[in-house]
């Protein structure tokens, strides 16, 4: 069992685990999507009591949906916790840490919830519930949801993680030189000194930091022997993400993309998904 254990600027996230820095745009989908249920449930609540004509309470209301936004900060930390304990724990003992941390964060989360009813009780109702009396409540109807959901984030967490090594592994063999035949010698290019190659019928330009290399070759041959950097934007070229310093929106789908030096190619709106999660 040992196996599990290989398992925008201004916006902080922690620096391990499923909402790492290098992966914050899932921490802004994962905050998105309790804040949208809680609208929805919040939506429903106001739709039922106009098809009843009974009181809609709003504040009320959003303080029973807090329920979901609080899967927010409270998986953030479990998060990080199945992080560190990945890194110091392997087998049964890392299962068993990561049970009670699920059951301790699920508590927790109930308990806050519980409190914050509480208060809210005390502010409308004339004789408000008791705290204890919530959480036993909350106990009875919420426990089996927020720990199905926390064992599912914890499950879909080690599977990134596993995924991410995985990908890591893998662009650690991948190609560093390319092999360019210059007349009857071979000429060996550092792959990152390759800015862009550019189709021109039947010959390639291989455009590098100090020369540019004419070769007999199709782009689609090529880029199998290229790593992940280098992207196809165009079908006559291909780029080295790495040293694009700017994308230029043209307003019809097409961008022009200004490389490190100064020069221009063409990324075509038919292979933007190439840059999709990279530079757009």
């Amino acid at each position: 069992m040992s196996y599990l254990k290989q398992l925008y600027q201004p916006i902080k996230v922690p620096s391990k685990g499923l909402f790492s820095v290098d992966h914050k745009k899932y921490f802004i989908g994962f905050c998105a999507f309790w804040l949208f249920i809680a609208f929805l449930e919040f939506g429903q609540d106001y739709i039922s009591s106009v098809i009843q004509d009974s009181a809609f309470r709003a504040g009320e209301s959003l303080a029973y949906k807090l329920f979901w936004p609080l899967f927010i900060p409270f998986f953030v930390a479990l998060d990080y916790g199945i992080a560190k304990a990945g890194d110091r724990t392997s087998g049964f003992f890392y299962i068993g840490l990561l049970g009670v941390q699920i059951l301790m964060v699920t508590f927790i989360h109930l308990l806050v919830f519980s409190v914050i009813l509480f208060g809210v009780s005390i502010l409308i109702h004339d004789n408000p519930m008791t705290l204890l009396y919530i959480l036993f409540e909350k106990l009875s109807t919420r426990l089996y949801i927020a720990l199905s959901v926390y064992t599912a984030l914890s499950g879909l967490t080690i599977f990134v993680k596993r995924r991410r090594t995985g990908e890591k592994q893998a662009s650690a063999v991948q190609p560093q030189t390319l092999t360019i035949k210059n007349g009857r010698s071979n000429l060996v290019v550092d792959v990152n000194e390759i800015k862009w190659i550019s189709s021109d019928g039947a010959y390639l330009d291989i455009f590098t930091d100090n020369q540019k290399h004419v070769v007999l070759d199709s782009l689609k041959n090529i880029i199998e022997d290229l790593p992940d950097q280098f992207k196809r934007i165009h079908k006559s070229t291909i780029v080295n993400i790495h040293r694009i310093e700017e994308l230029q929106s043209r307003g019809n789908g097409d961008y022009d993309v200004i490389l490190d030096d100064g020069n221009q190619v063409r990324l075509s709106r038919n292979y933007a998904d190439a840059l999709r999660g990279n530079l757009l």
